[in-house]
């Protein structure tokens, strides 16, 4: 299908009258159809290519065996808690029996709170190897096997043989992660230290069960994870800071740097890789002079991280981030241009710009929420009344936030006298946070159960809307610009 694709593309490019071409005729597409069908081919190949297949040299191929002497070295953050301590690791060697063989794969270790690892850490593990799937069960239902990790480990004999056996750079980049930890947690409670180390580093996992369970019911639970608001807010920031010293150039080149080193710092994770990749994207087009055309980036980051990991399809941040993006990118601008438009004949020149920040907020958040729904009301088919009034409160304080959070890390490393001071400012913005979030949860009719059906009139609904708002969104970009008459 792949080469048939490819010859009828050829086809088309050299016989169609390319101005009655749905696609050819397009400036934002410009593709023969047979073009899609060749890529949809290679995009089955490439799934197909990536489903396991374990030989004698995989890691995963001894899975359910007992008494396994197994030597790996930790190969990612650990994430270390009270009630867990869990981290993936690169298998090197297996002693079956008193038998040793070199094997590769990875590996979930998981162990009891308290233990102490750290990236690079080389050990030898005594114990069962259980498979991260039930026979038959497909890759895609398993967030470890869908990254590539089809075995683990549970509370094994555990002895640590070296340290700093991993990559030096990805061990600094850890090293500051965990410093910048470990700052955080000592000036402040755990209730505000663990809001602010997720919006800032990735690390959630030591938020009370009490204060994630009312960030989920008032629909701000985004707002702990990182996402493609924190790669914007520290591109802006480089860049500002930067091309006051340096030329544009270097300035970009920068902003690409800080942005690459954040996303690998907070672990990669799906949310964060596609807006580092449509930042990075969108940098040096803007230094060149080029027009950021947001759906064609979000396509590109998508494409390439599908083209990388096809079974991104089936996670979940992946998911909420695309849809997300997209809603806003194709739904916000119309809805704001209608709202500018019935405020410019009813209140003065004064009051609507005082007042549009706030509609754009509201407007941004209506379209990211309507945009997700689908995959919200699939995980829980629940209706949550407070979600928007909690967001409209909180997420004006994200970036003051964000911007006090990160000065007190990074002034903690040359002054700390200074990091400490901020830090309190940073925890006070962090437990309003809290104390809204926990008020509206605590509020009669937090969540209302809705019909199981509701995710798929939702996906409709959506999905009817978000094809014609991008159509829309091709036509406007695809319009000629009319010269200015002189």
């Amino acid at each position: 299908m792949f080469f048939s694709g490819l010859l009828l593309s050829g086809i088309e490019y050299s016989f169609s009258r390319k101005y009655f071409h749905p696609l050819l005729s397009k400036k934002l597409f410009s593709i023969p159809a047979g073009l899609l069908i060749a890529l949809f081919a290679l995009g089955g190949w490439r799934f197909q290519s990536i489903l396991p297949d374990p030989t004698p040299n995989d890691l995963s191929y001894y899975q359910s065996v007992e008494n396994a002497l197994l030597i790996a070295t930790i190969s990612s953050f650990p994430e270390l808690s009270q009630q867990s301590s869990v981290a993936i690791l690169d298998a090197e060697t297996l002693s079956i029996q008193g038998q040793e063989k070199p094997v590769s794969g990875k590996l979930e270790l998981r162990l009891p709170g308290g233990f102490h690892l750290a990236y690079g850490d080389r050990l030898a593990l005594e114990g069962s190897i259980k498979p991260v799937l039930s026979k038959g069960e497909p890759v895609h239902v398993s967030y470890l096997a869908r990254r590539g990790i089809l075995s683990r480990m549970a509370y094994p004999q555990i002895t640590t043989l070296s340290r700093g056996f991993g990559n030096p750079l990805v061990a600094l980049l850890y090293s500051a992660k965990e410093n910048a930890y470990e700052f955080i947690t000592s000036q402040m409670p755990i209730q505000e230290s663990s809001l602010l180390s997720g919006i800032l580093l990735g690390i959630d996992q030591e938020i009370p069960g009490y204060l994630e369970s009312a960030y989920r019911t008032t629909g701000t639970m985004h707002i702990i994870a990182i996402s493609g608001f924190n790669i914007a807010l520290i591109a802006g920031l480089v860049i500002r800071f930067f091309r006051r010293i340096f030329k544009p150039a270097l300035a970009g080149i920068l902003a690409v740097s800080a942005i690459l080193f954040y996303t690998l710092m907070v672990g990669a994770e799906p949310s964060v890789v596609r807006a580092a990749i449509m930042g990075s994207l969108a940098i040096p087009a803007y230094y060149i002079g080029r027009r950021i055309i947001g759906v064609n980036t979000l396509i590109v980051a998508a494409a390439v991280m599908l083209l990388l990991n096809p079974m991104l399809l089936w996670d979940l941040g992946f998911q909420l981030s695309f849809l997300a993006t997209l809603g806003l990118m194709v739904l916000a601008d119309p809805l704001l241009k209608l709202l500018q438009n019935w405020m410019g004949g009813r209140f003065s020149e004064k009051t609507n710009q005082t007042a549009m920040p706030f509609g754009m907020l509201l407007i941004s958040t209506l379209c990211a929420q309507f945009a997700v729904s689908p995959v919200v009301l699939g995980l829980s088919p629940d209706l949550l009344p407070y979600s928007l009034a909690a967001n409209l409160i909180i997420l004006p304080l994200q970036p003051p936030l964000m911007v006090v959070g990160g000065i007190a890390v990074l002034a903690h490393f040359i002054f700390p006298p200074v990091g400490a001071i901020m830090a309190r400012f940073a925890w006070a913005l962090a437990a309003f946070c809290n104390q809204v979030v926990l008020h509206f949860a605590k509020l009669p009719f937090a969540e209302v159960r809705l019909p199981e059906a509701s995710a798929w009139l939702a996906f409709g609904l959506v999905l009817v809307v978000l094809i014609l708002s991008t159509l829309r969104t091709i036509r406007e970009v695809e319009k000629p610009s009319i010269p200015a008459i002189k």
